[in-house]
């Protein structure tokens, strides 16, 4: 049986090419927030996973080979295929920027994506998102009223990076628009 592979993922454009030369033409990681919580309803009554699904697959398409997509639920892991898993589990963003910590020391930026409600101490994770200085954005797309929003306003501030609100409820092209943002504006490394 085939797996799917996203069209513009790194594994994609490395059909024609090395996947550590097509990661080297990288120009963020994103990291996608796959735990339970994503499970929770956003706008159409949809699912948030699904919509960050249907984004991050865009803009695989529109910035080929540019996007490392990183999972974390429990666990964090890079998706070469472009196909982020279902949602399960905790909100380990410390495994998430253990993972993302070779991609940003070859200087690519750091985009996180989450509804901000991290598994370990929310300062624990600031901590560690220190040594990532000015190259963390963070976007947020869980539900306004939670704790989660503030956190990653935090998270962002503290390592010079941007904090964006994609309020799912009212669709996707905010978050769509805030990815594409930091994408043209990642620059070179």
């Amino acid at each position: 049986m085939q797996s799917l592979i996203v069209k513009g993922s790194i594994k994609d454009v490395a059909k024609t090419n090395d996947v550590a030369l097509t990661i080297l033409d990288a120009k963020v990681v994103i990291l996608c927030d796959r735990s339970g919580s994503m499970l929770g309803e956003a706008w159409g009554h949809r699912p948030r996973y699904e919509l960050e699904d249907e984004i991050i697959t865009k803009l695989q398409a529109k910035y080929a080979g540019q996007i490392v997509l990183v999972a974390f639920h429990d666990v964090a892991y890079v998706c070469l295929d472009g196909v982020l898993p279902p949602p399960q589990g905790n909100t380990n963003m410390l495994d998430a920027l253990r993972v993302a910590e070779p991609f940003h020391d070859a200087g690519l930026r750091v985009i996180l994506i989450s509804d901000g409600e991290p598994s370990h101490d929310p300062d624990e994770v600031i901590l560690a998102a220190q040594k990532f200085s000015g190259n963390i954005d963070a976007i947020f797309v869980g539900d306004e009223l939670s704790p989660g929003k503030d956190f990653l306003k935090r998270l962002a501030k503290a390592v010079g990076g941007s904090s964006k609100v994609a309020d799912l409820k009212n669709g996707t092209l905010a978050l769509e628009e805030g990815l594409t943002q930091l994408l043209l504006g990642a620059g070179t490394k």
